[in-house]
């Protein structure tokens, strides 16, 4: 009598596998619902069913929230392994850009989604008419996201972390935006520089941007900050309307120039180069939609430094 293999995944009805996943990770039945597309008592009647399959618990209150069991915690390290490879497999890793209708979900600063998703989505109108491309907020958790398979790839301006692979995909410099009025004329030395008030673009939990904060630091200085925001062209309004000054990269503020009213001015040579990657996680090498969206990306950073 042949034995049959894999016992375990009999106790399992497969369709809950995502519903498993969903819920060991947002760790909150209405989420998990809202992420897979069920009303919230079919993700309870999930739960439970789970449970029963699994013999375990694995989320239990803790006050108004839910925590995982140890086997739920061992449970989504096993998933966020297992889910892309099967995703593959079911595929067969084919991509056909003209007719897919896969979802994209790239994480990044609101620098980079200006200048490269415009220009990336004209690209796709075509050529990926049913492909969806979902931008995400850079923030201090993106490689967990990525790492879980909730983000697909990230464009930052720093080196990724172990065992996260990159490729660059364009340089750029620092530019002082300023009123048209502003009095100051010329490039900036890095006296009168730290000398005026800024409007600093907030990223990541740093609350500023951490080329410019490391350049001054590393030259005895620091910017007087007199306002924060994380959005670039909040930033460079406040610049046009104050004597402030806001330094962001050259390629955004060109194209904001005209129609924000403002001048710039070259930056501080002490500031540094801005070289901007993509980054993705080692098991995203080879899958076939995610070749195509890196390619798609150097494609578009050519097309916007041209």
């Amino acid at each position: 009598m042949t034995t049959m293999p894999f016992p375990h995944i009999r106790k399992l009805d497969l369709s809950l596998v995502w519903p498993l996943y969903a819920l060991l990770d947002e760790r909150h039945v209405t989420r998990a619902a809202q992420r897979c597309d069920m009303s919230q008592s079919a993700m309870s009647r999930a739960l439970g069913r789970l449970r029963s399959a699994l013999d375990d618990e694995l989320l239990v209150r803790s006050g108004a929230a839910y925590e995982r069991t140890p086997r739920g915690d061992q449970l989504l390290v096993d998933l966020q392994a297992l889910l892309p490879r099967l995703d593959a497999a079911v595929r067969g890793n084919r991509f056909d850009p003209a007719t897919s209708t896969d979802r994209l979900c790239i994480a990044t600063t609101d620098f980079a989604a200006s200048v490269l998703i415009p220009t990336l989505l004209e690209r796709m109108a075509s050529a990926a008419p049913s492909v969806r491309i979902e931008v995400v907020p850079w923030n201090d958790r993106v490689f967990n996201d990525i790492e879980a398979g909730r983000t697909h790839l990230a464009l930052i301006g720093v080196q990724p972390p172990e065992p996260f692979e990159s490729k660059p995909l364009f340089t750029d410099e620092f530019v002082c935006v300023v009123a048209e009025n502003h009095p100051l004329r010329a490039r900036l030395t890095l006296k009168r520089y730290v000398e005026h008030g800024h409007a600093v673009v907030t990223i990541g939990k740093h609350g500023g941007q951490p080329w410019i904060e490391r350049a001054l630091a590393a030259n005895g200085c620091e910017r007087r900050v007199e306002y924060r925001s994380p959005y670039q062209l909040s930033a460079i309004l406040a610049a046009s309307r104050t004597n402030m000054i806001c330094t962001t990269a050259r390629l955004l503020a060109k194209r904001l120039a005209p129609v924000a009213n403002v001048r710039l001015l070259a930056a501080p040579q002490e500031l540094p180069k801005i070289e901007y990657r993509m980054a993705w996680h080692p098991r995203l090498r080879d899958d076939a939609a995610h070749n195509w969206l890196r390619d798609q990306l150097m494609v578009t950073a050519q097309d916007v430094l041209a």
